[in-house]
């Protein structure tokens, strides 16, 4: 059965394609490529070399290309499925199609997470670097509360702008994101040129000072996943596009290779260009609020110090902007997954926006700013639920692949590169280090909780049994549980790299487990579809 518009049994939830009519199709590849580009290169480009440098050293390099590989898989299995079934916020909606109403639930708390979260990490990275300027927005290790406030105001502010509609948006993107792009690649040109020394090798400590680990662990604590935050924002928004078939392939990929390149030449514009008296105590005894800016003004480019502490507002910015229309739609799947109330998937019928999705998102974005206060704890809880939501992404491909007609995008290899995604984001969960994991589990966890309240609340108008993909709990308890006996900040009981190779091998089993779950789930409504008595128009 190859459809979009189907509902579970008599579940109110719907994942139905038709319900994005209010939506306008208006976009094309260089759109779609530019507002992916927007979201992407975000205050990511600014931080993240520098965190993940301190982390692991030259092995840093290492760090981005799993991250980019990593991405690679997730952008691939985003891809068939927008051109499978496009529709806005398909990351919540597609898991729900493949894998029922737990996963569903479960995949649409992680997303409704990130969406909330996503948007405070660019505003607080706006008012970090702002403080440069105006010392009274930062406290001692956090924004000081006028700071948050400001954060919190300008998250608000163009939350409001994006409800002037996608159309609007897009173009003045357009011109955001030519600047974005520019500023980045002429930085690591001109670092290099200017302060280059292969000597901060040797000086750091050679290739991994702190072990494989620490650049493993850096692919999400150094906020590595996080930096590619938006590469699926084609897909995400497929429902909007003219011809999702051909577009969202092309703008992604042509993202996807244009963002690692340019991190990697970051990266070692980041290892290489450092003066030598900022690793007198090694990789992490630097200490640097607005590193690149730092480094420019160091190697006696001033002028390019203040350009860069200028983008720091301005990319950021930029990604905002984006970033709060492509995130109301993660809002909006949810909202039509059954997540949150169907007020939320309200689109105005002149902007042809989510706008109660906006107005959501501001509202719990502005009390996370309030709440946490720093760029580097908000995306140190975003990363992990990027992590699980390509996993459920995942396992859905290879599902539909197998249960609907027609080759899809990636056709025979979809099963493979869905597979081998979902055990590449299990690794990637397991990397994030037990006290993330700590964290994270137990807010995850609300989702299944959730899943049964509602369950609860309707009984009898589902016929999917209750625990229907529970896979997704024992897969997260169990990586929960090798995580607190890893080597990954946990007891150590587990060997490096066992652990490793057991969490792959426990991801490898679950994806089995979860593709012949979802199956036999699709196969079962689709009979129980057809043998529906079908109603026909009167004559």
């Amino acid at each position: 059965m190859n459809e979009a518009s189907r509902t579970s049994g008599n579940d109110a939830a719907t994942v139905s394609a038709a319900a994005d009519h209010r939506l306008r199709r208006a976009l094309g590849t260089p759109s779609l490529a530019m507002l992916t580009f927007s979201s992407v290169i975000g205050s990511g480009w600014l931080l993240s070399p520098y965190t993940v440098a301190r982390e692991a050293g030259p092995a840093a390099l290492l760090t981005w290309v799993i991250g980019g590989g990593a991405t690679l898989l997730v952008c691939l299995v985003f891809i068939d499925l927008a051109f499978r079934n496009p529709m806005s916020g398909g990351n919540v909606r597609w898991p729900r199609m493949a894998s029922g109403p737990l996963v569903g639930t479960a995949v649409s708390w992680a997303i409704l997470l990130q969406a909330v979260f996503a948007g405070p990490s660019e505003s607080t990275a706006v008012a970090q670097y702002l403080g440069r300027w105006l010392p009274g927005l930062l406290g001692e290790d956090t924004l000081s509360w006028e700071g948050r406030l400001f954060a919190a105001a300008l998250l608000l502010v163009f939350c409001s702008a994006s409800f002037f509609g996608v159309v609007f948006i897009t173009r003045l993107n357009n011109v955001v994101t030519t600047v974005k792009l520019i500023v980045p690649a002429a930085t690591v040109i001109l670092l290099l040129a200017s302060g280059f020394d292969s000597n901060n090798y040797a000086l750091g400590g050679g290739f991994a000072p702190y072990g494989i680990s620490s650049a493993l662990m850096a692919v999400v604590g150094g906020g590595v996943v996080y930096a590619f935050t938006g590469i699926n924002g084609a897909a995400v928004m497929s429902g909007e596009a003219r011809d999702p078939r051909k577009s969202v392939p092309r703008a992604t990929l042509i993202v996807l290779a244009g963002s690692v390149l340019l991190y990697l030449g970051l990266q070692v514009a980041m290892i290489y260009t450092p003066p030598a008296g900022l690793l007198g105590s090694g990789w992490r005894g630097m200490n640097l609020t607005s590193p690149l800016a730092q480094l420019a003004g160091l190697l006696g480019m001033g002028w390019l110090s203040a350009v860069l502490v200028a983008d720091a507002v301005f990319s950021p910015s930029g990604s905002l902007l984006m970033g709060t229309s492509i995130k109301a739609r993660y809002t909006y799947g949810a909202a039509q997954n059954g997540l949150l109330p169907r007020l939320f998937t309200r689109v105005s019928g002149r902007w042809g926006v989510p706008w109660a999705a906006l107005a959501f998102n501001a509202l719990i974005g502005a009390t996370v700013i309030l709440s946490f206060g720093s760029w580097e704890s908000i995306v140190s809880s975003l990363s992990f639920f990027y992590g699980l939501s390509y996993a459920v992404v995942s396992v859905a491909a290879t599902i539909l692949y197998r249960t609907e007609d027609g080759e899809g995008w990636l056709g025979r290899w979809a099963t493979p590169v869905g597979a081998a995604s979902f055990v590449v984001s299990g690794l990637i969960l397991y990397w994030s280090g037990w006290a993330k994991m700590r964290i994270a589990l137990p807010l995850l966890l609300v989702g299944f909780v959730i899943y049964l309240i509602r369950r609860a609340t309707r009984s009898g108008r589902s016929n999917t049994p209750v625990l229907q993909g529970v896979w997704l709990i024992g897969w997260l308890l169990v990586l929960g549980a090798l995580s607190a006996f890893g080597s990954f900040k946990g007891a150590g009981t587990i060997a490096a790299p066992y652990d490793s190779l057991a969490a792959g091998v426990v991801s490898a089993a679950t994806w089995w487990l979860a593709h012949r779950s979802g199956v036999r789930y699709r196969i079962a409504e689709q009979t129980e579809s057809s043998a529906r008595p079908q109603v026909l128009p009167a004559q």
